[in-house]
């Protein structure tokens, strides 16, 4: 058994469950093997759901283009943030599992190649990463927010999380801007 074909089991356990349901005793049952042998792959379940995290991204931010030198580097981190809370949206407690997440050793790996378009833009490489971060949290924090139940304000009487979304991305980004023509 594949550690990919573990974490893929997973993730459809997670939708069917949810956070709260997904226990390692129901994925080995799903799987059809005895609990111990998903340690083989994983420590804890700690490890699974950091690579859960991981994967449920990687499907969708590699069909991203990273920018040639000289595009624009704001369009592709704005796609970026829209595809990430896109995502998270998609798996059911997708946002909870993303949240208690640590980054995995490949997720560190690509930092140097993510941050390669803002980097070339003008920002730093400490900036760029804050960028990468600012973005992936808002659209994390976004998505975990939508998970709640809506509240009707009293100034707008319905519900609009993606145009709620997409102001605070063009917001966060036009800072960015901001500082980079700073």
């Amino acid at each position: 058994m594949e550690r990919e074909t573990v974490v893929r089991a997973a993730l459809k356990l997670l939708n069917e469950v949810g956070i709260d349901g997904l226990t390692t005793r129901r994925l080995a049952d799903e799987l059809g093997v005895k609990q111990p042998a998903l340690y083989w792959h994983f420590k804890n379940k700690q490890e699974l759901l950091d690579e859960m995290a991981e994967l449920m991204l990687a499907d969708t931010l590699e069909r991203i283009d990273v920018p040639e030198p000289g595009q624009a580097w704001d369009n592709w981190l704005m796609e970026r943030g829209r595809v990430i809370r896109g995502t998270l949206l998609s798996y059911r407690d997708g946002a909870l599992v993303h949240a208690g997440s640590r980054p995995t050793p490949r997720r560190v790996a690509q930092v140097p190649e993510l941050i390669r378009p803002l980097t070339e833009a003008g920002f730093t490489p400490v900036q760029a990463v804050r960028a990468m971060i600012a973005v992936g949290r808002f659209a994390l924090g976004s998505a975990v927010d939508e998970r709640g139940a809506p509240v009707p304000l009293e100034a707008r009487p319905e519900e609009d999380p993606d145009g709620d979304f997409e102001f605070g991305l063009r917001a966060l980004v036009s800072g960015m801007r901001h500082i980079l023509e700073g």
